[in-house]
């Protein structure tokens, strides 16, 4: 805000401070080791999909629940090249704005307190770091959701340009991931609904006819957000039958935890600590805790505020986006199929931040509303530095698990492709004459790491040995090279490699064996010649 001489407020020069604070933070949170993991599975499958030579093969190799992402992350190749860290940039530069909406949304529907300590915290949190450094949809989608979000709950009329920018940003979004599409329904219904029952109290509205009630509401913000919801639910029926086939297909479920016994426990949980890849601060977890008491303080600051327009109450937005969709979660997968993993919270997790914001900046306020009246002018300023104090405290002991106990820059825990194919490059001589490279499924990702290697190093990509009896060696290896090398991937316990252990066994003997993070190199040489030809 501006002050009478045009000058900002002293208020609003400390929260832009505090606020570019942040960012700079945020950013260097997200930029720091961003090439220094490898690519892991995922990531090298969406490589793979948009490195088919055209849009067309790209969308061909559309995978069932990340199609319009994979579509955008070609270009995005095409603009900045083929880099680990380039790649990975439309993540982090996408979880730096998403910093900035956080915020926003905070600042224009509650406070600066609320802004402050939910972008704070949001800068911080694992779980939105460790997507914001990763090869794939996840972030740059939850940008989009939540920016059409911001639009969608301010007050005044959009332009067309705004509205139509909403519907694609939606409509591209649920066309990345199905839970994607929970989070844009369940944000849709919960503006409506706020936005029907604010209608439903004008009172200036109750004295026109039905007629009239219906004109003035379809050319209102309300009527505005209506077009929007129908746009997107026409796409939803459109995707049905799509989505009904993927909900019962089971032949890909292998990452699918079991929803956990204390989902909420859990569910904090993935904003500090990644599956069993670290461990999470008393403190950290404790606060969150808060977030469950934001029902009881929006209660009690209506109580003693007098404040009971349903709009300027975020909470209600936030919650049904957030709780809304971890309960959907749950019941979907008790009742029909698993669906309980992290990164499938992405979407929804800037609603828990923001909830965490409002429900400390609610305590700060409920607390100065004892202060007495002779202390006011200075009330706002005071109350600001608490949330700062607060945010600074939170960040400063999250940042010190997150950097020197938890390491997470330091300790790898994505699957170490890059590696392993680095090994290869080094130590198997130009002529492969005398060696054999086999891995199945993965063999092709590794050859994508070895190609933007420049590497001479080539993987079979055609043989498949299913299940896989001692004896059957010579309908592996046709000419029986002198060496074997074995590659072991992604979840190596899952497929059967061991079978191809014993097929190799009555003419080959295990001289090395290497390990990586998530993979394994066996070497293999030849004893005999028996049963090769």
């Amino acid at each position: 805000m501006l002050g009478k001489n045009g000058k900002l407020l002293d208020e609003d020069k400390n929260y832009i401070i505090c606020f570019t604070i942040i960012i700079i933070f945020s950013a260097i949170m997200r930029f720091r080791g961003l090439d220094t993991e490898s690519f892991w599975l995922d990531e090298l499958t969406t490589l793979s999909a948009i490195s088919q030579g055209s849009w067309r093969g790209t969308m061909e190799g559309w995978l069932s629940m990340v199609g319009m992402g994979t579509w955008l992350m070609y270009y995005w190749k095409l603009m900045v090249g083929d880099s680990d860290f380039a790649l990975r940039s439309i993540s982090a530069i996408s979880g730096i704005l998403l910093v900035i909406i956080v915020a926003e949304f905070a600042r224009r529907f509650h406070d600066k307190k609320a802004a402050i300590i939910a972008s704070s915290m949001f800068s911080i949190s694992h779980l939105a770091i460790l997507y914001s450094q990763e090869f794939r949809p996840y972030m740059f989608t939850t940008t989009f959701i939540w920016a059409a979000f911001f639009l969608m709950r301010m007050e005044r009329r959009l332009s067309k340009f705004e509205t139509i920018l909403c519907i694609i940003l939606l409509s591209f979004s649920y066309l990345v991931h199905y839970v994607a599409g929970l989070v844009i329904v369940l944000g849709l219904i919960a503006d409506f609904g706020i936005r029907v029952v604010n209608e439903l109290n004008n009172n200036q509205v109750k004295k026109l006819s039905k007629k009239d009630r219906l004109i003035v509401y379809l050319r209102s913000k309300s009527g505005q957000c209506l077009k929007i919801c129908f746009a997107v639910a026409m796409l939803a029926v459109f995707m049905l039958e799509k989505m009904k086939y993927d909900s019962t297909n089971t032949n890909h479920s292998m990452w699918i935890n079991d929803v956990p016994e204390r989902p909420v426990v859990t569910l904090f949980d993935y904003f500090f600590a990644f599956d069993i890849r670290g461990e999470f601060t008393d403190i950290a977890e404790a606060m969150w805790y808060f977030v469950l008491l934001t029902p009881v303080l929006l209660y009690l600051h209506r109580r003693l505020k007098n404040k009971r327009k349903l709009s300027e109450e975020l909470e209600w937005f936030v919650w049904v986006v957030g709780a809304g969709t971890m309960l959907i979660i749950v019941l979907y997968s008790l009742g029909v199929r698993n669906l309980w993993v992290s990164r499938y919270f992405v979407f929804s997790m800037p609603a828990w931040y923001i909830l965490f914001g409002i429900g400390i900046s609610r305590i700060i306020d409920i607390i100065h509303i004892y202060i007495p009246k002779n202390n006011l002018k200075n009330k706002e300023v005071r109350s600001f530095f608490i949330a700062v104090i607060f945010s600074l405290f939170f960040v400063l002991n999250s940042t010190h698990w997150y950097v020197n106990e938890f390491e997470y820059y330091e300790k790898g825990g994505r699957s170490d492709f890059k590696g392993m194919s680095e090994w290869l490059d080094d130590n198997v001589e130009n002529n492969q004459e005398e060696v054999f490279i086999i891995s199945q499924p993965y063999a092709k990702y590794w050859n994508l790491y070895l190609e933007r290697m420049d590497s001479h190093v080539e993987i079979d990509e055609h043989t498949r040995w299913g299940d896989v009896e001692s004896g059957q060696v010579v309908d592996l290896i046709d000419d029986g090279p002198y060496e074997v090398i074995h590659l072991r991937g992604h979840k190596k316990s899952m497929w059967g490699y061991e079978s191809l252990t014993l097929a190799l066994a009555p003419s080959y003997e295990l001289v090395d064996s290497l390990n990586f993070i998530e993979g394994q190199i066996d070497i293999y040489h030849r004893t005999k010649s028996n049963g090769i030809v």
